[in-house]
């Protein structure tokens, strides 16, 4: 029996008139196969075509009570085209309560998904994400906050899932099966629809829908606290200095507030005047002082104690509570995470937005590489590798494991960083700014006992960098605001004029190749033994050696980058170079130029390297694949070498020539 209706009360208390909106609906009216938004206009389609490719069929195949539910299903990459909208009474709700709950099946290894939509108009702003994916696991994010909560789920059964939000504090509990799974507090503090649509590989049921609004009459003073920043996600050991968020939820202006918050029995105080915050407006208060995050599950709590110099008109939304529970790092840890990233990709400035933000709230813990593909900063050897690892644009790995967004890197960062290091790799240089030789050497000490092919890689990367001319405008998907703020993309147009970028993190150089020196170490390694490699690179005139960084990736056996430095260039200096074991160098980066000539390039069966300078012509050639492995080696024979290509699978190819006084390196492109 399906349910739709509004019910209307009067709230004499507060002298005014006020309505609360109930909706249900379990389908089993409805006419088995027809579709759902032609049976019932309170439901929409994204396109808001009833009967369309992304309208839903109501099925009786099963069902949680009664006879019908809806099924949903994709095998498309992109997900769909079922895309089915509910809108919450029409309008956007920003005060008072919102509850909703529905009935959940997932089949086996299969996924659901749905979120609420910010916005009435559709696709102006994702207030969450809820993601149960194919394991049983469940996680709700956005693209501001990344991950809001995580938990596990059961497949194949039904499950009820609930949602409770109180606008006015901003506190958004979820619950299966009636099990408070946790709160959080969201970035997006509104909503206006919920959307369900089938990723890839999803085939789930939805039943019993309903949901209710609880609207809130104004008082004359009220504030109301609804964010606690600047504390969630730390880690034990470091300082956080809270900023709490006040709302004014009444009819009269604030002008000043008496803020408190507690940790861990600290209390930081402050008297807040001058302000000006008008109905419905938000203000956000930093606080004097900080906090020693510590380990353990603990409360956070903000009260806001007065309102323009007394009490406010309703207590029961004056004070917040978050719980936080901070990480203890491994010793000596850092995480690394590479993007993918293009100047042409409309949606990769939310990865360097993500990059930026996991630099502020972890810099001693947190390593970023902007790997770019198809653009003036993208470099062959990097962008190559990493393409293996990777399903589109923007995409993000960290510590080499499976692709994320960028939003949700916070996930994967918490996982890595309690997980022990092998070892930690230390970095010292020296650099010729005349000639521009960089000279490094990165030494590893492990910390434990270790077998098997460990391997080093050393990676150059540079902040800060501009440029002018072709491909170095940034597209951008989030210009005019319509997807949500993005770090200040949102105020920005598409594209981003070159003028207007600066682009950080990006990876220059990765050698010896994506997947590091092979067999760096002694196959078997005790505690405390130490290596260290030696590499040379000649700086490409347009990089900047004073916004330069050396990493080192310490890669396990299986792949994972089990622990990484990242060292400011004088920083590395000042450590002093160590010599020891060289790894192929560069002291020349060179693309035919009057050194060396590669041609044709590209090429489908033959290349011809011409060494021009006699001093090279007695020399090595060598070739790899992006994987590493040599696929060519021979002598320079005069001053000219033909490399024959025909069997060799299409593709980028390192090569180098060594001599006497020098390497130099050159990309074969293989059609």
């Amino acid at each position: 029996m399906k349910k739709i209706y509004l019910l209307f009360s009067l709230l004499s208390a507060m002298a005014s008139a006020s309505w609360a909106q109930t909706f249900s609906d379990n389908f089993d009216s409805y006419t088995a196969n027809a579709f759902l938004a032609q049976s019932n206009s309170a439901w929409k389609t994204w396109t808001n075509k009833p009967g369309g490719s992304d309208d839903v069929k109501i099925s009786s195949a099963k069902a949680f009570s009664g006879a019908n539910s809806v099924y949903f299903s994709s095998v498309v990459s992109s997900g769909g085209p079922a895309d089915i909208v509910l809108p919450f009474g029409g309008t956007e709700l920003t005060t008072g309560s919102f509850t909703m709950s529905m009935m959940m099946f997932v089949e086996n290894q299969k996924k659901g998904y749905f979120n609420l939509q910010e916005q009435l108009v559709l696709g102006q702003g994702w207030s969450i994400d809820v993601n149960f994916d194919s394991l049983g696991k469940f996680n709700i994010v956005n693209t501001q906050s990344g991950t809001l909560l995580t938990g596990t789920y059961t497949q194949n059964t039904w499950f009820k899932v609930k949602l409770n939000i109180d606008f006015n504090t901003n506190t958004w509990e979820f619950f299966l099966d009636d099990v408070s799974k946790g709160s959080f507090q969201n970035s997006y503090r509104k909503i206006a629809s919920m959307d369900i649509y089938p990723t890839f590989n999803s085939s789930f049921y939805i039943d019993d829908i309903s949901y209710t609004v609880t609207p809130f009459t104004l008082p004359s003073v009220n504030g109301s606290v609804t964010f606690i920043d600047k504390v969630s996600g730390k880690l034990a050991s470091q300082k956080a200095t809270p900023v709490i968020e006040i709302k004014n939820l009444g009819t009269t202006t604030i002008t000043s507030a008496s803020v408190d918050v507690v940790y861990n029995g600290k209390t930081l105080s402050v008297d807040a005047s001058g302000l000006s915050i008008p109905t419905n407006g938000l203000y956000s208060i930093p606080m004097s002082g900080y906090f020693d995050m510590a380990s353990g599950n603990k409360s956070v709590t903000a009260t806001l104690t007065k309102v323009n110099g007394s009490a406010d008109g309703n207590a029961n939304d004056n004070s917040k509570t978050i719980m936080v529970n901070p990480l203890v790092p491994a010793i000596g840890k850092a995480v690394v995470a590479e993007e993918a990233t293009g100047t042409w990709c409309s949606w990769c400035p939310r990865g360097a937005v993500w990059l930026r933000n996991m630099d502020e709230r972890y810099p001693e813990f947190f390593i970023g590489i902007a790997v770019h593909n198809n653009d003036p900063m993208e470099n062959a050897n990097y962008d190559g590798g990493i393409k293996s690892y990777i399903s589109g644009y923007p995409s993000l790995i960290v510590d080499r494991g499976a692709d994320v967004d960028p939003s949700a890197v916070e996930a994967d960062f918490f996982e890595r960083i309690v997980m022990p290091a092998k070892g930690s790799i230390r970095s010292g240089a020296t650099y010729n700014a005349t000639t521009r030789e960089l000279k490094m050497s990165l030494t590893t000490k492990f910390n434990t006992a270790v077998t098997g092919n460990y391997k080093l890689a050393m990676v150059l990367v540079e902040d800060s960098v501009t440029g002018s001319g072709t491909g170095w405008d940034q597209a951008n998907s989030y210009a005019g605001g319509g997807r949500g703020v993005m770090g200040g993309f949102e105020k920005l147009g598409n594209p981003v004029p070159a003028s207007q970028m600066v682009y950080d993190h990006v990876g220059r150089v990765i050698y010896p190749n994506f997947n590091g020196l092979s067999n760096a170490y002694s196959s078997t390694i005790q505690a405390n033994d130490s290596f260290t490699h030696n590499f040379t690179v000649v700086l490409d005139p347009s990089w900047a050696s004073n916004r330069m960084h050396i990493v080192g990736l310490l890669i396990e056996p299986n792949g994972r980058i089990n622990n990484a430095s990242k060292t400011d260039l004088n920083d590395a200096i000042t450590n002093g170079y160590v010599a020891g074991t060289t790894v192929l160098g560069v002291s020349k980066i060179v693309q035919n130029n009057a050194s060396v000539l590669v041609y044709p390039n590209p090429s489908k069966d033959a290349f011809r390297v011409l060494l021009n300078d006699v001093s090279t012509q007695n020399g090595m050639v060598k070739v790899y694949s992006l994987d590493g492995k040599l696929v060519y080696e021979g002598s320079v024979n005069g001053n000219e070498t033909v490399i024959e290509t025909s069997q060799w699978p299409v593709g980028v190819y390192a090569g180098f020539v060594e001599t006497e006084s020098g390497n130099m390196s050159f990309k074969l492109v293989k059609e």
